[in-house]
């Protein structure tokens, strides 16, 4: 009994060293394991800077607009006798869009011609008799005469002018882009009413003009007569080579951008008001510039840095740009060499200090 009790006791001994063993080895196995990963190195492509000829090009989106565009109100009240064009119509300037009704101008107009013929013959009479008699016919009748009759024509000529404000037409040539009005419908003076109705919108769309908010460190690089090369996503067979036709010279005080606008022919009538377009403008150029590809820029806290592998350690540099590109960007930087290995790819896998292993790209 006293032997069973001490091979028990034994078994259950060597049962706790074992488990102990096997624990202290698997620890010991995830401890090498987890140095195993430590020493791992990241590799990362890195390039040099490199001199190059450099043309420093801006590339903006902008939305072309009508060149002119303008609501038309009637100058005189009326009814709408008739609506002769419509939206997608083409117009000349001067050309009748509509024409106006206003019965009560007519009734004017018979009023004042007969009552202004009544006092043109009164004048003329009295002018005849004082020519041949001037000693009979007081002179001050006779002024008096002319006065009321060229008062009276004063009235009639207004009226026919009233008359002939009925007739909306064109201001310059466009396309009808929409109408507002039909047939009966009454309108109210645009010269003397607050909220008159509007008959239709003109747009000249030839040429088009084409506007860019410019960025503000940009502003003082594009002038007018610059040339620029404008493509349309909606035309991407074609681009437009024009000059810079008025800038703003102002900044907007809430977006920072100064207004550029350049006028493209449109005889054609391709480019619509509302197309996105975008204008490429070069600013200015340089030979022999220390450059990075754009692929080396890194944001950190809203500021541009590079990667510098220096002593196979990572080190972050604050970016100071020059002239830059779709392609490339000037290094103004005193500390970046010829021969600074900067990472271009692999960048968000690293951080500053951290060891790695640098592999120059192929160029």
């Amino acid at each position: 009994m006293k032997q069973s009790i001490i091979s028990k006791t034994t078994g259950f001994l060597c049962l706790i060293t074992a488990l102990w063993l096997s624990g202290c080895s698997s620890d010991e196995k995830t401890e090498n394991q987890s140095i195993g990963d430590d020493s791992k190195t990241q590799s990362v492509e890195v390039t040099v800077p490199a001199y190059r000829s450099f043309v420093s090009e801006v590339l903006i989106t902008g939305t072309a607009e009508p060149n002119r565009e303008v609501k038309l109100h009637a100058m005189e009240s009326g009814y709408v006798e008739a609506v002769y064009k419509d939206i997608g119509d083409a117009v000349q300037k001067g050309e009748v869009i509509a024409l106006l009704g206003n019965p009560e101008l007519y009734r004017q107009l018979q009023q004042l011609t007969a009552e202004a013929e009544g006092k043109k013959s009164i004048y003329q009479r009295l002018q005849s008799t004082y020519d041949k008699t001037p000693a009979i016919t007081p002179l001050q009748i006779l002024e008096d005469a002319k006065a009321e009759y060229l008062s009276l024509k004063s009235k009639l000529d207004a009226v026919n002018d009233r008359i002939s404000f009925l007739q909306v037409k064109a201001p310059f040539s466009g396309i009808i882009t929409q109408r507002f009005v039909d047939e009966g419908a009454l309108v109210q003076s645009g010269l003397t009413e607050d909220n008159p109705q509007q008959i239709v919108e003109i747009q000249e769309v030839n040429p088009i003009r084409l506007s860019i908010p410019l960025p503000e460190r940009d502003a003082g690089a594009i002038g007018k007569g610059m040339d620029a090369v404008i493509t349309f996503p909606e035309l991407p067979s074609e681009s437009f080579t024009a000059k810079v036709s008025r800038t703003a010279n102002s900044l907007d005080r809430d977006s920072k951008t100064m207004q550029v606008e350049i006028d493209i022919p449109n005889a054609d009538g391709k480019i619509k008001p509302g197309m996105y377009a975008k204008a490429l403008m070069q600013i200015s150029s340089r030979d022999s510039v220390l450059s990075l590809p754009v692929t080396a820029q890194v944001m950190f806290q809203n500021q541009p840095f590079i990667l510098v592998v220096v002593d196979g350690k990572v080190d972050r540099v604050p970016l100071r740009k020059g002239l830059f590109n779709k392609d490339y960007f000037e290094v103004l930087n005193a500390e970046v060499s010829p021969q600074a290995q900067v990472i271009v790819q692999g960048k968000g896998l690293v951080k500053p200090g951290q060891i790695v292993k640098p592999v120059l790209k192929n160029e």
